[in-house]
């Protein structure tokens, strides 16, 4: 069956629509520009994919859930799958707007950390010279090549990029909660246990440790104990111990050596640490001595000292 890809280029309309979608996290569908005629309206209507229009000029009105929003040059708003709305261009100015419209796995949370919601679909963005610039590219790209729907969907992250980070700046300016995005528990998990690794030696404090990876402490606590069944507290002292060990045995220093190797500024504090997790002091596990036993043939073992 033959898939119909269409494109308009006109002096007042540019559109290209009915992309293939692609099996990814966040694909293009359609995207478009236009310079509408005063009273141009669009609806009553429900999209399959999400829609956003950045208004470039003039006015207009935007209407969903009931609520009207009016609005003017360098607003956006946004429609979500599925859910009814219209839009009218007004009558004395009426308004210029780019859209595109997309789906994927992650649409959902970009459209979130983007500052947008279906209870808030409506906000002031000032990056309207560069999503200009994404979305005319977008629709130049039009020639049905593999590497042009890379190029698209491409685009189509730059331009969320950058309304994420516009989201987040006007966030800090007005004193909101910034949006966050959320990884799944083990990568703040591998990116703590290579932080530890290459820094066990030093004053390491988990809160600091959770500040520097963008999570609070109980929620890094919990990410290991789901993936380690420990705390990265345990984790920390357990790693510190293994290598105190390694040292000792296998070196000729002193145990305050050892201790500040392993990050302890205090040998007193690390003795205490290491003899309630081992049974022994550092000098006791230095100095005991071990045993090989060397087997000579089947069922005839000779024990030496080493």
């Amino acid at each position: 069956m033959l898939h119909t890809v269409g494109f308009t280029n006109s002096d007042s309309y540019k559109c290209l629509e009915n992309l293939k979608k692609g099996a990814v996290d966040l694909c293009l569908t359609y995207c478009g520009w236009e310079k509408c005629d005063p009273g141009h309206r669009f609806g009553p209507n429900k999209r399959i994919s999400h829609v956003l229009h950045i208004v470039e000029s003039g006015s207009g009105v935007f209407e969903m859930d009931g609520h009207q929003y009016h609005l003017t040059g360098g607003e956006a708003f946004l429609i979500p799958s599925s859910v009814e709305a219209w839009y009218e261009a007004d009558m004395d100015n009426p308004w210029t707007y780019r859209w595109v419209g997309f789906e994927g796995m992650t649409a959902e949370e970009v459209i979130h950390v983007s500052g947008f919601s279906r209870e808030n679909p409506v906000r002031r963005i000032h990056c309207i010279e560069n999503a200009a610039k994404y979305i005319d590219a977008m629709v130049r790209t039009n020639k049905l090549v593999f590497e042009n729907e890379l190029k698209r969907n491409g685009l189509l992250m730059l331009l969320f990029s950058d309304l994420i980070t516009d989201n987040r700046d006007a966030c800090l300016r007005e004193g909101k909660l910034l949006p966050s995005h959320r990884y799944p528990n083990s990568v703040y998990v591998e990116h703590a246990v290579d932080y530890i690794a290459a820094n066990f030696d030093k004053r390491l404090k988990i809160n600091e440790l959770a500040d520097r990876i963008g999570v609070n402490r109980s929620y890094l606590t919990s990410s290991f104990k789901k993936s380690l069944g420990c705390s990265p507290q345990e984790y920390l002292m357990n790693l510190r111990i293994e290598k105190a060990k390694s040292l000792l045995k296998n070196g000729d220093i002193q145990v305050s050596e050892v201790a500040a190797r392993v990050g302890y500024g205090d040998p007193l504090a690390f003795s205490k640490v290491f003899k309630a997790r081992t049974g022994r002091s550092p000098r006791e596990y230095k100095e005991e001595k071990r045993r090989l036993v060397v087997n000579g043939k089947k069922g005839d073992y000779m024990e030496s000292e080493s």
